[in-house]
């Protein structure tokens, strides 16, 4: 947070709705989930309420205060600029980038627009994205000069007039005032809520997800950053190859087929951890997606060397040694192109096989393909397979899509660099 006393803040300004901030971090390159969205410029005028700060915005909820929880929402909206007013406790934050300021109103821009919300709101921020849609049945306003003239003048007056806001919802346009014990309940569902992707494929919608979120709301209780529950969660991949590689007894592979599923289950405490907190960081897609692929090769090699162990099958360490070469060629075509692009999230890699540029038969083919082979499902079928006495079978699931996935992105790499020469538009 920058605080910025109304003495200062005053000078430096000129008026309320200019940004005078410099944001280097504002460059930073994110993951999907923690982008920052472009509203029109904005300031925030941040009602707080009368009460002890423990029950306004001190109170914790996922891993945050409120009243922090708001600012980081209103940072990653891109509203530099919070006017604070009313009597109650003001938020704070040292990771918000936003200017606090408390002013009389002489500075008030009349060509500016203000958000106006109380300080103890949680709420979407992709709400800010599109002011004018705002539903009015949330306490969230969108004000001229004159309105916040107004609301400086009579902020509590203000405050009853904005409402309470949805105790309930699917997690997206959420907003609510978090007042009690039950309304911190229903934000912290919403906030869960909100964390479910429109990516997710079936197995992680029905099963995986269901799990993670369960797991993640006591973990961020315990103060624990994305990053070590990352590296917590790859010594589950891990594992499952050692397991695999002991083949024998019976429950080896049980317990390889377990923590295969595991990590692929636990895999999206990490993501929601850090959305919940706003901890995002390069370092951290790097670590996911790293891991991701690491359990995925060791499972297969472990199967493969557990196989050859058991029957003595020389060539199987040969084929599990090159199906391994194989995974890290199609890894390194997929680092070296979101490396370019100054991310380590796969999911930002544009796809000019199986995405919206395949037409007729063939694009339903490969569009139909694309959604079996997502790791959610791929992982729980071969760690099924596996548990349940097949380990071989398992293997060769896992051989045949790796061929196929390194067919795809090397495919996909030399359509993506012909569009490059020719200069088009890479797909999204």
């Amino acid at each position: 947070m920058t605080y910025v006393p109304v003495q200062t803040a005053c000078r430096g300004i000129g008026v309320l709705g200019h940004r005078p901030l410099t944001r280097g971090a504002r460059a930073a390159r994110l993951p999907a989930d923690g982008e920052r969205m472009s509203p029109q410029p904005t300031t925030a005028i941040i009602i707080c309420p009368p009460g002890a700060p423990a029950a306004t915005v001190a109170r914790p909820l996922a891993g945050l205060t409120v009243g922090e929880r708001l600012l980081l929402s209103l940072s990653y909206a891109d509203v530099e600029n919070a006017v604070l007013v009313g009597p109650g406790a003001r938020p704070s934050s040292d990771r918000a980038e936003i200017a606090l300021l408390e002013t009389d109103g002489s500075e008030i821009d009349p060509e500016a627009r203000y958000v106006v919300l109380p300080a103890d709101l949680v709420f979407d921020r992709r709400l800010l994205a599109e002011l004018d849609a705002i539903p009015v049945d949330l306490p969230i306003r969108v004000v001229d000069a004159a309105g916040a003239h107004e609301i400086l003048s009579s902020p509590e007056a203000w405050l009853g007039r904005l409402g309470d806001g949805r105790p309930e919802g699917d997690g997206r346009g959420y907003a609510l005032r978090v007042v009690d014990r039950q309304t911190a309940r229903a934000a912290e569902k919403l906030l869960l809520a909100s964390l479910k992707k429109p990516v997710d494929g079936f197995v992680s919608r029905h099963l995986n997800r269901r799990i993670s979120l369960f797991l993640s709301r006591f973990l961020v209780r315990t103060g624990a950053s994305p990053n070590a529950v990352t590296v917590a969660i790859m010594l589950f991949g891990a594992l499952s190859g050692v397991a695999a590689a002991f083949a024998e007894p019976w429950w080896a592979l049980v317990l390889a087929g377990f923590l295969f599923q595991a990590q692929s289950v636990l895999d999206g405490c990490d993501g929601e951890i850090a959305r919940l907190t706003y901890r995002f960081s390069y370092m951290g897609q790097w670590l996911d997606t790293i891991g991701d692929d690491l359990t995925n090769y060791l499972f297969c090699l472990g199967l493969a060397i557990g196989q050859a162990r058991l029957h003595g099958w020389v060539w199987l360490y040969v084929v599990g040694g090159l199906f391994f070469v194989l995974q890290c060629y199609a890894s390194g075509i997929q680092y070296q192109r979101i490396l370019r692009m100054g991310t380590g999230d796969l999911l930002a890699m544009p796809n000019a096989v199986t995405g919206g540029q395949a037409k007729g038969a063939w694009g339903r083919f490969t569009r139909f393909v694309h959604l079996l082979t997502k790791r959610d499902t791929f992982v729980f079928v071969t760690a099924v397979v596996a548990a349940a006495q097949a380990p071989l079978v398992s293997f060769g699931i896992i051989a045949f899509g790796s061929i196929i996935m390194a067919v795809a992105l090397t495919l996909n790499e030399v359509r993506l660099r012909a569009m490059e020469r020719q200069g088009l538009p890479l797909p999204k």
